[in-house]
């Protein structure tokens, strides 16, 4: 009997909408609580090229899987993981605040971007190499200078 799998054209499609929908959401959620703020200069369309850049940074995941028959399924799992990830890096923040730490210097970056390349190796390759690793620790280094350097 032959599995049930979905096209690599679905996946791809998948992951592009989840990347722009993560990007959308995370702009409207700062733009909005900002817009009416006396001091705070907010302009939706730099807040969203901002998130368009740290969602696609995800998609870093292609770099390692560029020949791999299990790209669109790696690079898709990670992209719908990442909210795994975004509740990871906030539970870390919110410990890091608790025990009087309150400069992580970009640490919820790398947090944020290992959750979700793990699970995806995990359980596509079903193992766990340092390609994870490596990935969260090249997502934390561009996002941090995106986000304080280039910002």
């Amino acid at each position: 009997m032959k599995e049930n799998v979905s096209p690599a054209g679905t996946k791809w499609g998948i992951s592009l909408t989840m990347t722009l929908v993560y990007a959308f959401g995370a702009a409207l959620f700062y733009y909005l609580p900002g817009k009416g703020e006396p001091g705070v200069e907010v302009e939706f369309p730099q807040l969203l090229l901002h998130f368009i850049v740290l969602s696609f940074l995800f998609w870093i995941v292609l770099v390692p899987e560029r020949k791999s028959i299990k790209t669109p399924d790696v690079l898709m799992l990670t992209v719908l993981t990442v909210p795994a990830g975004v509740f990871t890096a906030l539970l870390f923040l919110f410990a890091a605040g608790g025990v009087g730490v309150h400069e992580t210097y970009g640490a919820e970056y790398f947090i944020m971007a290992l959750v979700p390349f793990l699970i995806a190796h995990k359980t596509v390759k079903g193992r766990i190499s340092a390609v994870p690793f490596i990935l969260a620790f090249v997502y934390w280094i561009l996002a941090y200078i995106w986000g304080n350097g280039l910002w």
